[in-house]
């Protein structure tokens, strides 16, 4: 299933969408039985295609600031342990330890 048929919020598949508007006005009935089905799949695949490039720097840029605050979250937690005198394993252990008893 395809959005609605609107050129201008789709700049990389306009000619797919119009080609198909002007393929169902042509075609009224014989669309049902897939004269249009073609021109269908190529804006299937345009779309696809468009998704994938607005979506890559959205997926980027969210990698980017997972990435910053998985470090912040180490650099705390480390900071915490050298407080609290505490190696690493230490933690871990202790924090199995907590679970086991709580049924975790």
């Amino acid at each position: 299933m395809h959005p609605a048929l609107i050129p201008e919020k789709h700049p990389m598949c306009g000619k797919y969408m119009e080609e198909l508007l002007k393929c169902r006005a042509e075609n009224p009935y014989r669309k049902f039985i897939g004269v249009c089905s073609e021109i269908t799949w190529d804006l299937s695949a345009c779309l696809k295609e468009e998704k994938k490039a607005v979506r890559e720097p959205r997926v980027k840029k969210f990698q980017e600031r997972w990435n910053a605050r998985r470090e912040e979250d180490q650099a705390r937690m480390a900071k915490l342990r050298e407080e609290q005198g505490l190696a690493p394993e230490d933690v871990g252990e202790r924090q199995a330890a907590q679970n086991l008893k709580s049924g975790v």
